[in-house]
């Protein structure tokens, strides 16, 4: 709903996950926004390639194209989606987006040509995040794309109303998960990508530790960790949602151990964002009998700082 003719309208009040991939956000942001006055739109780092151009599925079940959702953001933020070049935006995005722009987010002058990419591409994404807002009605927008510098650019989105999770699972976990073969569903059975164990491992320790670098500015910064999530869902979820604003929000999607989880418009994620209905609440522990014990006290020895840091035994 469009602000009244002279009045301010309201900052867009963004819930952003931020993490390490592998790490639990999909079934965390679809919980979050299952609640009333939120909604889920996926990690939407992936709008302009996923969504726009390869016309992939939407949480809801639906190609891009066939999302009346998603269309009518298009018609509310730009007149419709062939108005825009999605190429274009996808090359931008690459261009400024990487993790390893993290350094340049923070350092570079507001005059250098990076940081003029910055703010068009910011620019862009404030009529995104606002037509989010318009066509859903919800209050908190649930983005669950994790990057540090996702979350950085947010910062400089115009309009916003950043609030950020620190969404953490332990490093043995992820690790496991990002060397299996997994078919995705969603995309017509394709694998999803795997990483090798050292080059997760590290980026379990520097995307956490960018991360947390928020609590040290002005952006309201809190810490979940997914075991906790799965283990207490309604103490956890609780409190996340008095942390973006909606302290009354009932939960009676989550049950005895179980998640009754309605259809979402995420554009990109994890495969289980197109499962709907009741899915068990439990955590996914496979790597303690698949891990081999030498790879498991290497990750241990390597992740160390990070495991103490959040929590996690080191036997």
């Amino acid at each position: 709903m469009s602000a009244a003719a002279g009045q301010p309208r309201q900052p867009v009040r963004i819930l952003f996950l931020g993490g390490h991939g592998r790490s639990g956000s999909t079934l965390v942001s679809r919980a979050l926004g299952a609640v009333e006055g939120a909604s889920c739109v996926g990690e939407l780092r992936y709008l302009w390639t996923q969504g726009v151009a390869k016309n992939q599925l939407c949480g809801c079940g639906r190609r891009f194209t066939g999302c009346d959702f998603w269309q009518e953001v298009g018609r509310a933020a730009f007149g419709g989606w062939p108005n825009v070049d999605a190429a274009e935006m996808a090359r931008l995005h690459h261009s400024v987006m990487r993790i390893r722009h993290v350094p340049r987010h923070v350092l570079t002058g507001s005059t250098s040509a990076f940081a003029r990419r910055v703010h068009r591409y910011a620019e862009t994404m404030a009529t995104v995040y606002r037509a989010i807002a318009d066509v859903s009605g919800s209050s908190v927008i649930v983005d669950s794309s994790k990057f540090p510098t996702s979350a950085l650019l947010l910062r400089r989105v115009p309009g916003i109303d950043l609030r950020i999770v620190q969404l953490v699972r332990g490093p043995h976990g992820v690790v496991h998960s990002w060397s299996r073969r997994v078919q995705r569903a969603d995309k017509g059975g394709r694998l999803m990508a795997t990483h090798s164990p050292a080059q997760t491992a590290a980026e379990w320790l520097a995307f956490n530790a960018a991360i947390e670098s928020f609590r040290l500015t002005d952006t309201p910064w809190t810490l979940m960790r997914y075991e906790d999530f799965v283990d207490q869902p309604h103490r956890e979820l609780s409190r996340i949602l008095e942390f973006a604003g909606l302290p009354a929000a009932a939960t009676p999607f989550l049950g005895d151990g179980t998640i009754d989880l309605p259809a979402d418009h995420s554009v990109a994620g994890n495969p289980m964002r197109i499962r709907t209905g009741v899915v068990p609440l439990r955590a996914d522990e496979e790597w303690r009998t698949a891990m081999r014990p030498g790879r498991r006290r290497l990750i241990t020895a390597f992740t160390t700082p990070g495991m103490l840091r959040y929590g996690y035994p080191l036997r």
